[in-house]
């Protein structure tokens, strides 16, 4: 058919680097690389806070502004390019004026106008004329907006006669998450170079985060990696490092001009009203040169104009930071930092203990540093979930083991170099039926022979008595204790290490299991001189009682 040609582009978006589901890469335009994650400012076709070649000496290579507006304010046939219309030599999008229909309920136009109107004026990106579902319990309503824009897809896909705009295919749903799934899967076998989640930004203007982490992942999961995804309205930076590593990877909002019309100040945690503020801090071109008083005093046109051109900073600044964390494999921690700025941020970290197997399969498998473990929420990290999930499933002990030494990890690491482990390993090294596994947090048993697997000894945790995840730990022993099936379980370590509640629950396991549990050592110091002779003794022992019975 014509439009699988159409929309068959090699090379649209090319993947550099990848943390969690967010990745940096480069989206291919007619007019230039545009490197993601990435916001497009949304700028007024002809009225202006700032201007859009002055967003670009900020440091935005591309904007955005709508096409509907830019058709009424310029007329049908301009009779130029849109990036001389805005006075702006980047990568222009344009949107399609779907928000004008979320907003009064339509618009004078058709899809068909729209189309020829991006075409004419020769817009980079470009957008259908979708029908957002936005927030609505109306059923009925959700599922004629995912009707309606899934049939101009196709409508689109027919009269579209230039193609080397990036074309943008919206998905909606809303909070009907069957609906979104429904629209992915059809919306992605259409072929759009880019595909966009549309209605969140209703969504985030009431801090529905936990709802929004629901409506991208479930598109994520129906819609080709090789795709990049552009969450429509989301513009407030807070967000910025959680949408990205959901797998976002485009964004555009006004929110910039909006909240400095509003006597908002902007920071990557979150808003500020300019009144509350005694310092600013900030960096940016605006708060280095002025303080506070000054721009209280300037006269309000000035004074949010300022406020504007500081919201871009801080917009800009937060992207950088998030393609740098993604580089040195600490997305999560940034994640985490930032989900800390609101508690409806907070609570949606929850919600992604449903997608841990998603994480995962788009996690790299080793980074350039190592991870960090601060409390219970770390346990959804996919380097753990992935280790203690392969553990239960793939590993094996080797043939001839019988009986596991139970002991927490030696202090230097990687763990083979510590001195008093070679003492241990010396101890056992004629018995080949003994196997060495560490009992540690995050991970919980750790076999010898995967010790120095990424990132094991390249994690760093927090010292912490943490209920929620001591008990996360003693399960996944137990666990591990069931699927091995040793003849012997010995624990060797300190009270500190083993719980009496720990020890309870091992030795109910190793009975269920039908194997015998005994402690070597109880005390201060398992490394001593005198722990090393009793783990000897209790091994003899279970030697001799092996031999009896032979």
């Amino acid at each position: 058919m014509r439009h699988e040609s159409l929309f068959r582009k090699d090379h649209v978006f090319e993947i550099r680097e990848k943390d969690l589901l967010g990745r940096i890469g480069k989206l291919h335009t007619k007019n230039g690389i545009l490197e993601t994650p990435y916001l497009f400012p949304v700028v007024h076709p002809k009225h202006h806070i700032v201007l859009p070649k002055e967003i670009q000496e900020i440091g935005f290579q591309a904007v955005m502004t709508n096409a509907f507006l830019a058709r009424k304010a310029f007329g049908t046939d301009p009779g130029k390019k849109i990036h001389e219309l805005l006075d702006f030599n980047g990568i222009v999008a344009t949107d399609s004026g779907a928000y004008q229909i979320l907003i009064y309920g339509g618009i004078e136009t058709t899809q068909t106008e729209i189309i020829r109107f991006q075409e004419q004026i020769r817009s980079d990106i470009a957008v259908i004329l979708d029908v957002p579902t936005g927030l609505t319990n109306n059923r009925a309503h959700a599922e004629k907006t995912v009707k309606l824009t899934l049939q101009r897809a196709d409508q689109a896909m027919e009269c579209i006669l230039e193609h080397d705009i990036l074309w943008v295919g919206p998905i909606q749903g809303g909070l009907n998450l069957d609906l979104v799934t429904k629209s992915s899967k059809h919306m992605d076998e259409k072929n759009f170079p880019i595909l966009a989640l549309g209605s969140p930004t209703q969504i985030m203007e009431q801090y529905m985060y936990r709802q929004l982490v629901n409506m991208i992942l479930t598109c994520k999961t129906w819609i080709k990696p090789s795709r990049p995804l552009h969450l429509f309205g989301g513009g407030h930076p807070s967000m910025f490092a959680l949408a990205v590593s959901l797998g976002c990877d485009l964004f555009d909002s006004a929110s910039y001009a909006i909240f400095a019309r509003n006597n908002r100040y902007l920071t990557p945690n979150g808003t500020i009203r300019f009144e509350d503020l005694e310092y600013l801090p900030c960096s940016c071109s605006i708060c280095r040169k002025l303080d506070v008083k000054d721009i209280r005093d300037f006269p309000k046109e000035k004074r949010v104009r300022a406020l504007a051109i500081h919201n871009l900073n801080v917009c800009s600044g937060e992207l950088r930071r998030i393609k740098q964390s993604i580089h040195e494999g600490r997305l999560w921690e940034l994640v985490m930092q930032r989900a800390r700025a609101h508690p409806r941020l907070f609570e949606s970290i929850y919600e992604l203990r449903k997608y841990r197997s998603l994480l995962e399969n788009y996690s790299p498998f080793s980074k350039k540093k190592g991870i960090f473990f601060f409390d219970q929420l770390d346990y959804i990290r996919p380097e753990i979930y992935r280790f203690r999930k392969r553990l239960i499933e793939e590993f094996t002990l080797p043939a001839k083991s019988k009986i596991m030494i139970l002991i927490p990890p030696p202090l230097t690491k990687p763990y083979e170099m510590d001195k008093n482990l070679k003492k241990m390993k010396e101890i056992i090294k004629e018995r080949k039926d003994v196997h060495i596994c560490f009992y540690d947090v995050p991970y919980g048993p750790i076999p010898i022979e995967l010790s120095d697997v990424y990132p094991i000894t390249q994690t760093e945790t927090a010292n912490t008595d943490n209920l929620l995840v001591r008990l996360d730990v003693e399960e996944s022993l137990t666990q591990y204790v069931k699927k091995i099936k040793c003849k012997t379980v010995v624990l060797h370590g300190s009270d500190q290490v083993w719980s009496r509640e720990m020890v309870l629950k091992l030795r109910k396991q190793c009975q269920q299991a039908k194997s015998k549990m005994c402690i070597s050592y109880y005390g201060d110091d398992m490394w001593s001189k005198d722990a090393m002779l009793k783990l000897n003794s209790t091994l003899n022992s279970r030697k001799t009682k092996r031999e009896k019975r032979s």
